[in-house]
């Protein structure tokens, strides 16, 4: 199924995910009154109430890298990420600190750490967290937490890892707020993951590692067959053990995939550039709406790749424009006529002289048209002849970027 376009404002101004933030981080403790238990951070921000305490570490695109500092300008949507069995949140430091750099609030609870996790209650703590962190858009108190006010995009995904993975399904199976799942070697929990997967409609990107002794691929194949989702994808990247989609430093993930009998055969940074080529432009997509980041996830699904064994997939991801990131209108481009009849005119205002591309989407979100212009000239022309007379998204790109215009051919 193709996610139909939200036609937007004439000219919509958005920056390519390609810029990179500086990093924030806090410790918040959310407070779940309808539950009892969970676990705190000592110095972690507390939030009034009593209940379940879910002891969450938030890291967030902010004006300069620390503690407590500033959220960057713009509106960030939400990821909240589910550790494995025995290990803590920092063994998904490289995962967090990078989506975090690209304009994603990540929000990782602590809780159930222990040798006997509920992995049912585990579950309802990321979903309760997918809801908390979009709250966070007009939270007054503490005042800590004033500075993420009108700075969270009202958009959330949810993922995780092994007994996270499997407490993902959970999660997204009753969170209609949640608006893509992802995981990495899910395991199957009590209660059953696979079973959750048949409630579980929204887009969802599987990973599997080829040498993992741990969660067999064959795990996360029984839940992407189960899942509702229309548009599903499982992809099994070779030589990639169960540890590599953490950092590949923990401990216990490492001892045991040891006594499981396997151990690592890539580095960790080639394990993470292998899977993050799908999940930025998953992201990116499902998140942020951006077209021109869901073609390139279907280009990387449809294209073969050495770092990749196997593939199973249901439907595809082109453009989902709805809570598309957007900023004050910089007029670094002009589009007319429009409408327009046999071809578009388009004047820059640009120092660079970068090549910029056009790119024009149907409003089923299928790819018509794209092409590449020397930037040398301030004034190009885009021949629209040939396509059928409709409305369509024109996207115009110069390295990171972006203006996104409707457009209306007669």
């Amino acid at each position: 199924m193709k996610y139909l376009l939200t036609l937007l404002l004439i000219a919509i101004s958005i920056h390519f995910t390609a810029q990179v933030y500086s990093v924030g981080h806090l410790s918040i403790n959310f407070i779940d009154n309808s539950r009892s238990g969970g676990t705190s951070i000592s110095n972690g921000v507390n939030i009034a109430g009593t209940g379940r305490v879910i002891g969450t570490e938030v890291y967030y695109p902010a004006i300069a890298t620390g503690y407590n500092t500033l959220v960057a300008d713009g509106k960030f949507p939400i990821v909240v990420i589910g550790h494995g069995f025995l290990m803590d949140y920092s063994a998904y430091n490289t995962i967090y600190y990078y989506l975090a750099s690209k304009g994603y609030i990540v929000m990782l609870p602590i809780t159930e750490g222990g040798t006997s996790p509920n992995h049912g209650y585990f579950g309802r703590d990321l979903n309760f967290l997918a809801t908390m962190g979009i709250n966070l858009n007009t939270w007054s108190t503490p005042s800590s937490l004033i500075k993420f006010n009108g700075k969270v995009l009202a958009k959330a995904a949810i993922g995780g890892h092994s007994m996270g993975g499997g407490a993902s399904f959970f999660a997204a199976a009753n969170n209609s707020t949640v608006s893509c799942l992802f995981n990495f070697a899910a395991a199957e929990i009590t209660p059953s993951s696979i079973t959750y997967a048949k409630s579980v409609t929204t887009p969802a990107l599987l990973f599997s590692g080829e040498q993992d002794c741990v969660v067999d691929t064959t795990v996360q194949n029984a839940h992407y067959d189960s899942l509702a989702s229309n548009n599903k994808f499982h992809v099994i990247l070779k030589n990639t053990t169960h540890c590599d989609f953490s950092n590949g430093t923990n401990t216990n993930c490492n001892l045991g995939q040891t006594l499981s009998g396997c151990g690592n055969q890539i580095s960790n940074s080639l394990a993470f550039s292998s899977y993050m080529n799908y999940l930025e432009p998953f992201l990116n997509s499902q998140l942020y709406g951006d077209c021109s980041e869901g073609q390139r996830f279907m280009d990387s699904i449809n294209t073969s790749s050495s770092l990749r064994v196997g593939l199973k997939k249901s439907g595809d991801i082109v453009c989902n424009v709805i809570g598309i990131r957007e900023y004050e209108n910089t007029n670094l481009f002009s589009v007319f006529p429009n409408p327009a009849t046999n071809q578009l005119t388009i004047t820059h205002y640009l120092k660079s002289n970068a090549p910029i591309s056009f790119e024009l989407y149907d409003i089923s979100g299928r790819l018509v048209l794209r092409s590449m212009e020397n930037s040398n000239t301030s004034k190009m022309e885009l021949n629209i002849e040939p396509i059928d007379k409709g409305s369509y998204i024109l996207y115009v790109r110069q390295n990171e970027l972006m203006n996104a215009y409707k457009i209306i051919k007669q």
